[in-house]
């Protein structure tokens, strides 16, 4: 009886059961699968009567009655699109309305410098070398939403420590008895420098992400080499509840998104988001998420993400149409029951459910059930300790596994898919993997799963710029004078880290945009942390009577704020980007890490980020001079001299002749010369000319010295 009675619950819960099938169409999947929870009274479905955001789209003219009739809190509008907090009952009632066209929200969101500078060539930017002037972000809102922030770090000051650049915070973790700043449905807002100093940090004393992010986007350094990219931007910071808790979605943090671009807004800044958490990415769920943000972003408004660290197990199988099978094993997080895989396919497939068992070293496959997606059951399906439904959901199937978890139970769930003539396409949701080396049967037939096709909402959105990592330092020092490899040792340096997440998306397209480093990366961490922070700590710095720490960290998160930092940079330059005039720039600009690679691709998108040749393209330096390198030279420094003159200074004295030519910013050639080296590093190109801004460009055989300058001449 007691098993029966399991499997009706896990029915129920798999089935994804609501009060009127009418409204099924206007769920996303996530919603569909929460509210079958609270049904199922499941320990995940959370506190029945705490409240979530989710996007809504209402039928023209019904919104502010149906909120009113509900009980729902009305948090922002994007159009016609809501953000709104509700609890699952009410939300449940309201989509029997037909008022309400769609309703949707995707939870269980996750937290997806001394070197990065020298990979993105980011110091000559902002110490102006070679350019026009130099350019650190100033008047520039860098908006960042995550968790864990400590607003006392010295890194947000200015590099003297004397002005303060947090603008803005609101926190999601305020206290209940908290009389500081104003009570908002984001969370309470500090808008003054006391209010947020007397507010130290955000409540999630638990992490340091928030901390560490913004510091790679925008932090001074302070007197450290751990400098971030925008180090003169202002900064406006929301800490949301990331992962605490089974609300926590997606909505809410396009209502926070919109929150720092509408304070850029108020101050008449150009802005740039820096985003590094992920959703996993259905096919078709996130038409609202998609459209709210585009909404948002546009001139002088860009949204940077993370592309996601899922690459480290395969997440994706295919089957072509002249293959008879394709399989792979499902395997389920050891802490999670429950595991989703989702199957596109226009034509007629089987799915054939194996169990295999290992005992002893003996593998044994045993027991099967084949679903028909002709005649698909209503009910979910015991297999050994699985219980397993395939549904049909919109314009793709979803697979759930719920298993019960035994002591010593070494039992995977096979699965084959069956059909000549049918191309199926499979994708893992981020509670289970498939298995890629596996103690399988001989034949092969489970081998077939790849790492691809696992980048995270919203970076798999086409209006945003999507990041991937590098690895750009193989180990670091930490403060006990250990050497610590972290990630730096499972791929070559300059290469993709080997977890950062990889398209193309599901619908075809490549992703990530561009690659910045992301292994090792070292910045600000917070000093309310409650942990230790043990071997990723790099050093300490005393500010205000405080010890503030600089650690060391990886992931496609610490990448993202670099490039949103460098395109801080470039919104100085023009505050009319873009996102697509940045993409544009990212694909005339970004260093190939591998030479032997197309670009873009699925991997890399356009390549590693360079904010030197990226600022020239903004400056529009390309499009004067055809022929002038959007790189600088490495081993040669160029600097203006006397009156009328070009000073160069190789780091060794050259043997072959090199050119020197000159032009205006507009592309007026002034002077062109070929130099015979003297055995001399240092020459002077003399010419009649005006002072004013030159670019200076050199070619030679020898390495290191072809490339470009901007100088202003005396």
């Amino acid at each position: 009886m007691r098993t029966r009675m399991r499997i009706i619950v896990v029915a129920v819960l798999l089935m994804g059961c609501l009060s009127m099938e009418a409204s099924d169409e206007k769920l996303s999947f996530g919603l569909r699968q929460l509210m079958a929870q609270r049904q199922a009274g499941t320990r995940t479905a959370g506190d029945p009567d705490a409240k979530l955001g989710v996007f809504v789209r209402f039928k023209t003219g019904t919104a502010e009655q149906l909120l009113a009739d509900y009980g729902c809190e009305k948090v922002t509008q994007i159009g016609d699109i809501y953000i709104v907090n509700a609890t699952l009952s009410q939300l449940s009632a309201m989509a029997e309305s037909d008022g309400v066209v769609r309703m949707e929200a995707q939870f269980g969101g996750r937290r997806l410098n001394d070197m990065t500078p020298r990979w993105v060539k980011s110091k000559t930017v902002q110490e102006g070398t070679g350019l026009p002037q130099a350019f650190d972000g100033e008047g520039v809102l860098l908006g960042i939403v995550d968790g864990g922030f400590d607003l006392t770090h010295p890194s947000f000051y200015s590099m003297d420590g004397d002005r303060y650049r947090i603008k803005g915070f609101v926190d999601d973790y305020y206290a209940e008895d908290d009389t500081i700043g104003i009570l908002t449905p984001l969370g309470r807002e500090y808008g003054t420098e006391a209010e947020i100093l007397a507010k130290k940090c955000s409540g999630d004393t638990l992490n340091y992400h928030g901390t560490h992010c913004m510091s790679i986007a925008a932090g001074s350094g302070y007197g450290t080499p751990y400098r971030g990219m925008a180090l003169g931007a202002d900064i406006f910071a929301v800490s949301s509840k990331i992962g605490s808790e089974s609300y926590y979605s997606s909505a809410s943090e396009v209502a926070r998104m919109k929150r720092v671009f509408d304070y850029a807004d108020e101050t008449g800044q150009p802005c740039v988001i820096t985003y590094s958490i992920g959703f996993n990415d259905l096919p078709d769920d996130a038409q609202l998420f998609g459209e709210a943000l585009d909404r948002l972003t546009g001139e002088g408004r860009i949204v940077v993400a993370a592309a996601g660290n899922s690459n480290q197990q395969c997440t994706y199988l295919e089957k072509p149409a002249d293959k008879a099978t394709a399989g792979t094993v499902m395997a389920l997080n050891t802490d999670e029951s429950l595991g989703i895989a989702y199957l596109s396919s226009d034509q007629a497939f089987r799915l054939k459910c194996l169990i295999q068992t290992i005992e002893n070293r003996n593998v044994t496959i045993s027991d099967s059930v084949i679903f028909d997606t002709q005649q698909l059951p209503t009910d979910s399906i015991l297999l050994g300790t699985h219980h397993i439904i395939l549904e049909k959901q919109g314009s793709f199937y979803t697979l759930t596994d719920r298993k019960d978890f035994v002591e010593g139970d070494f039992e995977s769930l096979l699965l084959l898919i069956e059909g000549a003539g049918s191309e199926v396409r499979m994708y893992v949701d981020d509670k289970c993997y498939f298995y890629d080396d596996f103690l399988m049967d001989s034949d092969g037939r489970f081998r077939d799963a790849e790492h691809s096709h696992n980048v995270s909402l919203p970076g798999s959105l086409p209006g945003i710029v999507t990041v991937g990592a590098l690895n750009g330092r193989e180990a670091y020092t930490n403060m006990a004078g250990r050497v610590v490899k972290g990630f730096g040792d499972d791929t070559p340096v300059g290469t993709i880290a080997v977890f950062s997440s990889v398209g193309p998306t599901k619908d075809g397209r490549i992703k990530p945009d561009v690659v910045a480093p992301g292994v090792n990366v070292i910045a600000a961490g917070s000093s309310f942390y409650s942990e230790d922070y043990g071997a990723v700590q790099i050093a300490a710095t005393s500010f205000r009577e405080r010890e503030y720490p600089w650690v060391a960290v990886s992931g496609t998160s610490m990448a993202t704020p670099c490039v949103a930092g460098i395109v801080a940079l470039w919104l100085q330059a023009d505050p009319t980007l873009t996102p697509e005039r940045v993409k544009e720039v990212l694909e005339a600009t970004s260093q190939p890490p591998v030479d032997t690679l197309e670009y873009p691709n699925a991997t890399y998108g356009y390549g590693l980020i360079d904010a030197y040749a990226g600022m020239l393209y903004v400056l529009g330096i390309p499009d004067a001079i055809q022929d002038v390198s959007t790189h600088q030279p490495s081993a040669l420094r160029i600097r203006p001299s006397a009156v009328g003159q070009v000073w160069l200074r190789f780091a060794s004295a050259p043997t072959q002749p090199f050119k020197v030519r000159v032009y205006t910013v507009s592309g007026m050639l002034l002077t062109e010369q070929t130099v015979v080296p003297t055995n001399a590093k240092d020459y002077s190109i003399v010419m009649a000319d005006t002072p004013g801004l030159r670019v200076v460009q050199v070619d030679s055989e020898e390495r290191g010295v072809t490339g470009s300058e901007l100088i202003q001449l005396k």
